[in-house]
């Protein structure tokens, strides 16, 4: 028996176990050892830049605030020597103080403490808003500290479960291997024997499973991920800031007042609201407080109107809600029932914020992907026109654990069909979500066919208190079905600039033209997808701007819309009439400029203004405007950064939202992919001298040439 057991161990792949997998295993604890330093630093960062804002407050509190302090400070002394505000005393050394005509040395030291008191409670309470148009050295190592906890979560995150599915069994297999080579085999009793043969087996175990390679891949790109640059972390916040503020929310900057997200709200709901259970494990996103309100809102009430602003991420409140669900109870199945033009939009950002399986129900592999949602689960992404074809199918169903309706006022008309067919899709469903960014307020009818859809016993009540509409008893009446929060209330870091990718499907109407630029080679042409055809009505992009102007001008936001081409320019000026302003174009002279931008910020209503991004992208300050719509991907990255800078600089007030309109499966897609491989390259390796390169690259004729050759195989 100890003959067999002996040849069955090799005692130098067994050192090799010992000396390797407990050092791994060591090294990827000391790794997550790591998040707890990185937050402390955070912490203190955070701590020195509020200290820093705050200090720079106090040149506009005037000197006269020292004698509400109660230390009995001499202010008149004060005012007397020349000092008119805090800011000119703060700073300033005991000694310095004490020199201060009718100041003694008791008087420097209330001065002094009352400052260091006035200073750290300013500290505390204040929100901290990271400005890339005024940074100061506190603000620049707060964020280099986060993009770097933010670049390291995933590997964290990759290096718990390592350790949670190893350091037990590694340890384990450590402490039965007590025989460590063959001299001591041979005078080692049975049981030792026995035990160190079952340690080399979990060992072996352990390294089929990959585990070696698996720990050193990932501790060497957390190696790789301490060797970040501030300028990396400067152009990723510009992408990304969301993040970076949700970060500090749960690293204890300070949130918006409780009361504002509910202030609409009975007490005791707002409680068992905040109180509900929501399960983020399947997110691929950090929540804002005000978000995760939202969600356990949905979660919690069941039957809802999500009537928030635009940019709030209504979106991924939707996703967040059924990622909880599905972390509770995985294997359901959800539906998303959405206007045609952003079906390829919700698919993508599901796939992005979630680990959910989305199934895209719509065009020739419809019927298929129905059938795989219907036995695997997941969430059902289709378009209000499709609702018909499915409602059958949907009897297959036992339950949908949630439905999601964006652009719900696509079905404020009871008697549309639209309407009847989710009607019918509702039976199915325990929870319902209806999304609109449309102001509701002063619409009590449309409110109304909107609530009836999800709550009809609410209905006679409402209407008969209509009347009390700008009232907060009527806004409580409404507070179990419909929740609104504005920009301005829970984000306290405005301005703040948010970048969405609007994916399109191409209609009939658009790939036609394409199909005719693409078999001629012409990528001028090939770009302007979806602006190609002369009848707008049948274009997927113009048809996704003019819901994003209405929302915007229902909002008051005034909008700037970027193409290359003038063309394009034309049929969105045509597109919204009198509301568009412009073409901005090359040929508009600096008289003509000036006359144009002064006209469109003087304008009471909001408007748009349409310009070429090579005109309007450098020299302006159009802080008027709060969204930003490019019609097309751009050749280079620095032309959309350029033109985005003319609204989201130093003077803007307004939190600012940028659309990239983009059509799925056509040259958009390409070129959307290479710009972000290129920018993300450009983030993590290169410097800013080197963008002028990547950008040459972009234009390579080479490249162009592939292209076509790519598209014209798809046809």
């Amino acid at each position: 028996m100890a003959r067999i057991q002996s040849d069955s161990l090799n005692f130098k792949i067994l050192q090799h176990y010992i000396k390797t997998f407990p050092g791994l295993d060591t090294d990827l604890i000391g790794m997550l050892g790591e998040k707890e330093r990185q937050t402390e630093q955070i912490q203190k960062a955070m701590l020195d830049a509020k200290r820093r804002a705050a200090t720079s407050s106090f040149a506009e509190i005037p000197v006269e605030e020292l004698s509400e302090s109660k230390a009995g400070i001499r202010v008149a002394a004060l005012k007397k020597a020349g000092f008119d505000n805090l800011g000119q005393l703060q700073g300033r050394s005991l000694r310095a103080l004490e020199s201060i005509n009718g100041i003694g040395e008791t008087q420097a030291k209330a001065i002094r403490q009352t400052l260091d008191v006035m200073e750290q409670r300013m500290a505390m309470t204040m929100s901290l808003r990271i400005s890339p148009d005024n940074p100061t050295p506190e603000t620049n190592v707060l964020l280099l500290e986060l993009f770097r906890y933010l670049k390291k979560a995933k590997l964290w995150e990759e290096g718990m479960s390592l350790c949670g599915t190893y350091h037990a069994r590694i340890q384990d297999a450590l402490e039965k291997s007590v025989i460590r080579n063959k001299v001591r085999w041979l005078f080692s009793s049975g049981k030792e024997k026995e035990k160190t043969l079952e340690g080399f087996s979990e060992f072996a175990r352990i390294a089929c499973e990959g585990y070696e390679e698996t720990a050193t891949d990932l501790l060497r790109r957390y190696t790789e991920s301490t060797a970040l640059s501030f300028e990396q972390a400067r152009q990723h916040f510009a992408k990304e800031s969301a993040s970076y503020y949700a970060l500090l929310e749960h690293m204890g900057n300070t949130k918006p007042d409780q009361t504002i997200l509910y202030r609409d709200m009975p007490v005791e709901m707002a409680d068992a609201v905040d109180a509900t259970t929501l399960d983020t494990s399947l997110l691929k996103v950090t929540l804002r407080s005000y978000q995760e309100f939202g969600t356990k809102y949905i979660l919690h009430q069941g039957q809802v109107l999500l009537g928030d602003e635009m940019g709030l991420g209504k979106t991924v409140m939707a996703i967040a809600a059924m990622a909880s669900l599905e972390a509770e109870n995985p294997g359901s199945k959800y539906m998303v029932v959405c206007p045609a033009s952003v079906l390829i939009n919700w698919y993508r950002e599901i796939e992005k914020h979630s680990c959910l399986k989305p199934y895209l129900l719509h065009g020739s592999s419809r019927r298929e992907e129905m059938q795989r949602f219907l036995h695997q689960g997941g969430v059902a992404v289709t378009n209000y026109e499709s609702l018909d074809e499915f409602v059958e199918e949907l009897e297959e169903i036992p339950v949908l654990s949630m439905l999601v309706v964006d652009e719900a006022h696509y079905i404020k008309n009871p008697e549309a069909k639209r309407t009847k067919y989710l009607y019918e899709v509702k039976q199915f469903a325990e929870k319902t979500l209806l999304m609109t960014g449309t102001p509701l307020e002063n619409r009590v009818e449309e409110m109304c066919a909107l609530i009836a859809v999800i709550r009809q016993d609410l209905i006679e009540e409402i209407h008969q208190y209509a009347f009390l509409k700008k009232t907060d008893a009527f806004k409580k009446l409404l507070a179990p079905v419909y929740l609104r929060r504005t920009r301005e209330d829970v984000l306290k870091e405005l301005p703040e600039l948010i970048e969405e990718d609007e994916w399109l499907e191409a209609t009939p109407a658009d790939k036609e033209p394409y199909r005719t630029e693409v078999i001629g080679g012409n990528f001028m042409g090939m770009r302007r997808i979806g602006w190609l055809q002369e009848d707008m009505t049948s274009s997927s992009k113009a048809s996704r701007l003019l819901q994003l102007c209405e929302n915007a001008f229902e909002e008051g936001r005034k909008v700037l819309i970027f193409s290359y081409y003038r063309d394009t320019l034309e049929k969105v000026k045509i597109l919204l009439g009198a509301r568009c302003l412009g073409p901005l174009t090359g040929s508009t002279s600096l008289p003509q400029r000036q006359e144009l931008i002064d006209q469109f910020s003087e304008e009471e209503m909001p408007v748009a203004l349409a310009s070429q991004v090579l005109a309007g992208g450098t020299g302006l300050n159009i802080q008027a405007a709060s969204v930003v719509i490019f019609c097309e991907p751009q050749i280079k990255p620095s032309l959309e950064t350029q033109a985005v800078s003319r609204v989201y600089r130093m003077g803007q007030v307004h939190s600012v939202l940028v659309y990239h309109l983009l059509c799925s499966d056509t040259v958009d897609e390409d070129m959307h992919l290479l710009l972000q491989e290129k920018q993300e390259i450009f983030d993590d390796f290169a410097q800013e001298s080197e963008m002028a390169d990547i950008e040459k690259e972009l234009g390579n004729s080479e490249w162009i040439r592939s292209l076509i050759e790519r598209e014209r195989s798809k046809i």
